[in-house]
């Protein structure tokens, strides 16, 4: 199984639920956006209420991070809008505290727990807070990928593209990626992808092919083998999470299916 395909979500019209669980405070509300019934993955938006606090606690899976708008303060960083973190498994995660209250886009890889008791050893190093708004983080599309197998859907990109790879899982070629389409973007393509791929769209619009356009606050997320094209934007910001090998093959034009194994 895998996350469930869906063409448009549009974040503020899902409805909100209170989040209750073991050990964590009252007062969290969150907007489910898909999951994996198989591995317990969840995509959610998490509303943290001005004033919010919880104490000193690690999370029991790998986590993932970004403050859409607000504050946060969590595992010691203090993040604000446009603020990235991965949090892995056994990170010591309080207290976490947010002044102004906060909207997170929130992706755990497996099911979520709130643990109070002896801490492991974490899964990985914690990392820094990457500012996806600040422009020295961007790189080209090419020099970000440079070493990737299979990324010729890139290779005719018209105008310059850049992104951030926020996160690189290299034992299942997993990878969390910010992208940044300049004006007059456009794709001369179609493509698919092996793995499923969840994008959240910041700011700016993105066509992913002439009838479909999303603009900030939308959500997108393709089933493995799902042709899209021919892609255009403008002054896009993307935020995509592959859940497999990043691969892009093209493909013909006219093509409506394809055997996503091959």
């Amino acid at each position: 199984m895998a996350h469930s395909g869906k063409r448009r979500v549009v974040l503020d019209q899902v409805p909100q639920r209170v989040w209750r669980a073991p050990h964590l405070p009252f007062g969290l509300r969150t907007r489910h956006i898909n999951d994996d019934p198989e591995t317990g993955a969840q995509t959610l938006v998490v509303d943290v209420p001005p004033g919010w606090q919880m104490p000193a606690h690690w999370n029991s899976a790998d986590l993932e991070l970004l403050v859409r708008d607000g504050d946060l303060t969590i595992a010691g960083r203090r993040c604000r809008r446009g603020h990235y973190l991965f949090l892995p498994a056994g990170t010591e995660l309080g207290p976490i505290s947010s002044t102004e209250g906060a909207t997170l886009i929130f992706w755990t890889d497996a099911p979520f727990e709130v643990r109070t008791d002896e801490r492991p050893t974490p899964s990985k190093p914690l990392g820094e807070t990457v500012d996806i708004f600040d422009q020295t983080n961007w790189l080209p599309v090419q020099e970000a990928f440079a070493g990737v197998t299979d990324t010729s859907s890139h290779g005719d990109i018209e105008v310059p593209t850049q992104c951030i790879r926020l996160r690189r899982v290299e034992e299942t070629g997993k990878d969390t990626i910010l992208f940044v389409l300049p004006r007059r973007f456009a794709k001369t393509a179609l493509e698919f992808h092996h793995s499923t791929e969840e994008i959240f769209f910041l700011d700016g619009w993105c066509a992913t092919d002439p009838e479909h356009v999303y603009r900030a606050g939308e959500y997108l997320c393709w089933e493995p083998g799902v042709i899209h094209g021919v892609v255009t934007g403008w002054e896009a910001i993307c935020l995509s999470k592959h859940h497999g090998p990043l691969t892009s093959p093209q493909i013909p034009l006219g093509a409506t299916s394809v055997d996503a194994e091959r």
